[in-house]
């Protein structure tokens, strides 16, 4: 979403500077300066108001979700996370690659084989066009320079729903259109029985329960056959969580492997989770140099540092300062930032299993040490 609203300015520059240009070597009169100078304010408060159709954005995905039998979770827009814990909202701080904002409920439990997901999806997109409506019904009634304001903010609305309807995945991340493209296919009972079950597991953990406590039901069913979009993809990862959260570290290692060897539809978010946790099953298993340089590529450093406010990034970091760089003053500055990315977690049933994962590598310093000796 930074990268289309870069290409936005540079295109609204390029356009003024061209526009000026032409005005001064044509010869025109003021009359032409003021309308390129009124269309490049029109444009910069359409991206100033673009910031404000996010959060109404968000904003419609919780009123639709409650409507539709919902209950609220989490509201992110970028990093700034609100959560409910304990009854009461706090700010949290979390983002994910791909996306701008996120709107968390947890769903209705099933009935006869149904869940509504439509309007929770549309939810979003409808709040934008409805408040753009409303903007342009104001652009036509009131006079400049009040009309240029709504009729900017009915653009940049006009543009957070199509870039929101029209059904895409950025870095592998579905939007709006893409997820109801999916859910709404007659055959496609896996990819809403997996909706569900992701919403499910995201409630559960905001409130504290470990991966390890899911019922195994929610995602056995997931082979590597079966991952083929990215809601299965998430699935497939809580299957992982669930795995590593009970320490059965072997199983876990050889199901990222298996998912990451035969999946060729899986999206690079999921990938990289996947990289990020062969890689620390390298460090704490063989520790081989080679394979760790192998997996640790450049384009993994660059998800590993996109992500570095994860609990579980710092975890690897923190193992691979102590286990693979032997770097006591680097491991203890990741460590610090692991309990800080800990204490600003929204997923509170994920922290007592990183926090076990971190005595896991501590364990086999202590061994690795003792061989030496």
């Amino acid at each position: 979403m930074k990268r289309i609203l870069k290409v936005l300015l540079c295109i609204i520059c390029a356009g003024l500077v061209g526009g000026i240009l032409v005005s001064v070597l044509g010869g025109h009169n003021i009359d032409f300066f003021i309308y390129w100078g009124r269309l490049f304010l029109i444009l910069i408060v359409s991206l100033v108001f673009y910031q404000l159709h996010l959060i109404l954005h968000e904003v419609g995905h919780v009123v639709a979700g409650k409507l539709s039998g919902y209950n609220f979770v989490s509201f992110r827009v970028y990093n700034i996370k609100l959560a409910r814990e304990n009854g009461k909202l706090v700010r949290k701080k979390y983002n994910v690659v791909g996306t701008a904002g996120q709107a968390l409920m947890s769903p209705p439990e099933v009935e006869n084989g149904k869940v509504p997901m439509a309007f929770y999806n549309l939810g979003g997109v409808l709040a934008n066009f409805l408040f753009s409506g409303l903007c342009f019904w104001f652009y036509l009634l009131l006079p400049d320079p009040w009309s240029i304001i709504f009729l900017a903010s009915a653009i940049g609305g006009v543009f957070m729903g199509l870039a929101n309807i029209i059904p895409l995945k950025i870095k592998g991340v579905p939007n709006d259109g893409y997820n109801l493209f999916l859910l709404s296919r007659k055959q496609n009972a896996d990819v809403r029985h997996a909706f569900w079950v992701q919403l499910k597991a995201n409630a559960l953990q905001t409130s504290g329960v470990r991966a390890r406590d899911f019922p195994p039901a929610w995602f056995e069913w997931v082979t590597p056959d079966t991952v083929n979009d990215p809601i299965i993809a998430a699935v497939a990862m809580l299957h992982y969580a669930y795995l590593l959260d009970r320490l059965e570290l072997t199983e876990a290692r050889e199901l990222a492997q298996t998912t990451l060897d035969t999946v060729n539809k899986m999206g690079s978010i999921h990938k990289n989770e996947f990289r990020c946790e062969l890689l620390f099953h390298e460090l704490i298993g063989e520790c081989r140099q080679d394979e760790i340089k192998r997996i640790y590529t450049t384009e993994l450093q660059a998800y590993v540092k996109a992500t570095a406010i994860y609990a579980s990034r710092q975890r690897l970091l923190y193992a691979y300062a102590r286990l693979f760089l032997r770097d006591a003053a680097k491991a203890d500055a990741h460590l610090v930032l692991f309990h800080r990315a800990c204490e600003k977690s929204a997923s509170l049933g994920e922290i007592p299993g990183e926090q076990e994962l971190i005595a896991v590598v501590d364990g086999v310093v202590e061994q690795r040490e003792a061989v030496t000796l």
